[in-house]
């Protein structure tokens, strides 16, 4: 089988200070749906967004939120369809720090 993974620039402090504005991070395909897990998924009015998924309700819907004050919450955001997620970062590279995020 094979896996596709991307790799996305970060730009801007929401998920700070787990992964940091200008950072890259490697994307892969997710199977699992973990909370506390960091995700890019397509939003129909802010675009491409990382976010940390924080729950999942009884219609499946996923809600995300940013890990830093002056990001978006988590109702800003809204309920996210499984379909509308890109993938699930599982590395990060800055400056000052290399981080898996599995």
């Amino acid at each position: 089988m094979f896996l596709k993974f991307f790799i996305y620039k970060i730009e801007g402090d929401s998920m700070s200070p787990s992964i940091i504005n200008n950072s890259f991070v490697l994307i892969r395909p997710f199977r699992k749906k973990k909370i506390n897990r960091f995700f890019i998924f397509e939003h129909e009015i802010y675009g491409k967004l990382i976010k940390k998924l924080v729950h999942i309700d009884s219609s499946n819907h996923f809600w995300f939120e940013g890990e830093h004050q002056s990001s978006i919450t988590k109702t800003q955001v809204g309920p996210v369809k499984e379909c509308d997620i890109l993938g699930q970062i599982i590395f990060s590279i800055s400056k000052s720090s290399i981080r898996f995020h599995l």
